[in-house]
């Protein structure tokens, strides 16, 4: 099997609300691409990447400049059911980028599930649970608007609710997770996520504080290249804290379990590169007696069944509902077949090949804010 071609589309689907994130800002859109590859036996592979300037360095138009000018040229012509191949070259080609080399990768796994005949979990390890917790994640909203939101989603099943923090004062954003301690009660998981917005001595004050209120885990609480800081903070609280922006390579993996750095490490198959390397990541977090937590960007249903694949296969999750929820929090989505959910779980297809995710086109076109075609010539 060779690559003939790829198309490559920028798709923009508007938030239900708007999400303020510290150090992203303000988010009201996905930002995503969608790669679709093209082959000589008449398959198509399906991926997608959802970049954030402010989370690695790539953009929508960055990842687009790369498929189109470097990536993308470097793989036509290759066997895609090579997936290791495939990162070799394209590892070669540039360093870093890995949301653009994530779209290379999805498509490639969605393919050589198509060909097998099975679903990619399969092809990552087989299926080793078959539903999953999902969380609700809250904005910086008034602690009295938190508390209001989260009680509405503990009553809709959520056992797992996310509170951004960091943006607000700490004073502020302690409050806030009071409040929703005391609406929810006693069952409910609350994660929280600073997104780097604390030095390392306000985290360890912070934190401390929040030990009150039973707080599930603190999500990348000091800049991402602090490791350091965040070793010093591991040792000094008593919740676990864990890395999402430190992470985005199997190096990185290795120098924050050297460092023991975290208690739990973020996954984004779109952050990491793609599967291939999630699952090397796994296997360093597993093997270092850490903890997954299944995580997302503001994405559409193919990142969401990456993920959903990645968690299907993945033993060593945080036990916790995971945020695999991104879809229902977009007025749309681009799927004809919809990520599946139950309530507070999301459902593994058991019924569906490669990634299951098939494009609706109607949808595709009405999204969609710019493409570009490769072809072998």
């Amino acid at each position: 099997m060779r690559i003939t071609a790829l198309n490559i589309s920028a798709v923009n689907i508007p938030t239900l609300k708007s999400y303020h994130i510290a150090v992203m800002g303000t988010i009201t859109s996905t930002q995503s691409i969608i790669l679709e590859i093209y082959t000589d036996e008449g398959l198509i592979g399906v991926g997608e990447t959802d970049p954030a300037l402010m989370f690695t360095g790539e953009s929508q138009h960055t990842v687009m400049t790369m498929l189109r000018h470097h990536l993308g040229p470097a793989v036509l012509g290759m066997d895609p059911l090579a997936i290791e191949a495939i990162h070799k070259r394209m590892d070669a080609v540039c360093v870093g980028n890995p949301f653009a080399k994530a779209a290379v990768d999805l498509a490639c796994h969605d393919l050589l599930g198509k060909a097998l005949g099975v679903p990619v979990y399969q092809l990552l390890g087989g299926l080793v649970r078959e539903r999953i917790p999902i969380m609700w994640s809250l904005g910086s909203e008034p602690p009295d608007v938190n508390a209001r939101e989260a009680a509405a989603k503990a009553e809709e099943g959520y056992g797992t609710i996310g509170l951004k923090l960091g943006i607000l004062p700490p004073e502020q954003d302690i409050a806030r997770v009071a409040a929703v301690r005391n609406e929810v009660g006693t069952d409910v998981h609350i994660r929280c996520d600073a997104n780097q917005g604390w030095t390392v001595g306000t985290a360890i004050n912070t934190i401390k504080q929040l030990e009150e209120y039973n707080v599930a885990m603190i999500e990348q609480p000091v800049p991402r290249h602090d490791l350091d800081g965040m070793a010093e903070i591991v040792r000094s609280v008593n919740i676990p804290v864990g890395v999402d922006e430190s992470l985005s390579s199997t190096q990185d993996a290795l120098r924050i379990i050297k460092k023991r750095a975290a208690d739990f490490y973020s996954i984004k198959t779109t952050k990491q590169g793609g599967l291939l390397n999630a699952k090397k990541i796994a296997a360093l977090v597993d093997a270092s007696g850490g903890k997954m937590f299944i995580n997302s960007m503001i994405e559409m249903g193919v990142s969401v069944m990456s993920g959903l694949h990645f968690a299907a296969s993945t033993p060593g999750l945080f036990e916790i509902g995971h945020a695999l929820t991104s879809v229902r929090r977009l007025k749309d989505d681009i799927l004809k077949e919809p990520v599946l959910y139950d309530g507070a779980e999301i459902i593994v297809p058991q019924d569906r090949v490669g990634l299951g995710a098939e494009l609706d086109e109607k949808k595709m076109s009405k999204y969609k804010v710019g493409d570009y075609w490769l072809k072998i010539d």
